[in-house]
């Protein structure tokens, strides 16, 4: 079965179109085969892969794959990157000025908690949020403050198999501002409200009296999944934003801070360089490279022409004294010397000066 499905790569890979007629990106036929690739290992052909440059029972194979995502990049296929975009602190503001953050009701807590999460332990769009327990946080003083802890467990990085048993998994301790937005005593106050015990994400129910209060039953996986959506829009922002912003918010205000990498590493749970693809260009950044680059500006040029002309010099000699002019050779003829050099900001060329002392006044 696998021979004849090779047989048939070329049409594959270089006649494929969706069901819209249009072309796949080339990142979309490397994940097709990604998926074969995992399919084959589901029925226990594990020698079977499509990447492996050693192996040439799929060198023809790779040969096709590439061309034609190299026909479709030049194509203009795939060029534009939709990415989550991070939270802005601007953004940020907004989203507690217009009350979408806060702790009026339970889906305005939740939303903070939610999105608090996410920047601050750097959890993961959807597998870290989805099995999430109320136990996985503790809440303590020490020293240097409250503190919220987060104990982590199996994530896509992190499984607890043999493989990786020189790993830990996430222990975070983040340490609060006091005032009225401090994290401490919000996210004790969620916590209280479910009974610390549980299922994390629950389902809101409506205020009795002042009184927040939350279901037993889980938060939806589809209503999970679309929470930062839903949070950004009730605020009014503008952009791509996902579960996955959370976290690229967290890794992009640390590397701003200036924070060196294993310590980003630490919060965000990343175990390679792919750490670095959450540095995200802010709008301040791009503006300031513009700025750098763009042709200079007739208002902002310092030095004009008329600057770069020699003024006048703002003394003259009046009087050359020669030094031991008995003994020295190059200082005869003085009267000569003087008539020459009785105004030298009137003197062309090169002019040579041994053994003589200048008085300006």
């Amino acid at each position: 079965m696998l021979k004849l499905w090779i047989i048939g790569y070329r049409d594959l890979f270089w006649r494929r179109e969706k069901k819209t007629g249009d072309e796949y990106p080339p990142k979309s036929l490397y994940y097709i085969v990604c998926g074969l690739m995992r399919h084959c290992k589901d029925n226990k052909l594990f020698h079977v892969n499509f990447f492996d440059e050693k192996d040439g029972t799929f060198a023809q194979f790779r040969k096709v794959l590439d061309a034609r995502m190299k026909y479709l990049l030049a194509k203009g296929l795939g060029t534009k990157q939709k990415k989550a975009d991070a939270i802005s602190e601007e953004d940020e503001e907004i989203l507690w000025s217009s009350g979408v953050f806060g702790q009026s009701n339970s889906t305005t807590l939740q939303y903070t908690v939610f999105y608090y999460a996410c920047k601050m332990f750097g959890l993961r769009g959807r597998d870290e949020h989805r099995n999430l327990q109320c136990s996985q946080f503790e809440l303590g003083e020490d020293g240097k403050g409250k503190y919220i802890r987060f104990i982590g467990r199996n994530n896509k990085t992190f499984n607890g198999g043999l493989a990786h048993m020189k790993i830990s998994n996430k222990d975070i301790k983040h340490y609060s501002n006091d005032g009225p937005r401090c994290m401490y005593n919000i996210f004790e106050t969620y916590l209280n409200m479910l009974g610390n015990d549980g299922c994390f994400y629950r389902k809101p129910l409506a205020l009795v009296g002042n009184t927040i209060r939350y279901g037993k039953q889980p938060l939806g996986v589809n209503k999970l999944e679309g929470l930062m959506k839903e949070m950004c829009q009730k605020a009014g922002l503008t952009g791509n934003y996902t579960n996955h912003s959370g976290k690229r918010t967290c890794a992009t205000a640390l590397y701003k801070a200036g924070l060196d990498e294993q310590t980003i590493m630490d919060r965000t749970g990343h175990r390679s360089s792919a750490v670095r693809a959450y540095k995200s260009k802010t709008d301040e950044i791009e503006q300031k490279v513009s700025s750098v680059l763009n042709p200079p500006s007739i208002d902002t040029v310092s030095v004009t022409h008329n600057e770069l002309e020699v003024e006048e010099p703002p003394f003259k000699c009046t009087k050359l004294e020669p030094v031991n002019t008995e003994n020295s050779a190059n200082c005869r003829d003085i009267s000569t010397r003087l008539k020459c050099l009785n105004d030298i900001t009137n003197t062309s060329g090169t002019v040579n000066f041994n053994n003589c002392n200048f008085s300006f006044t």
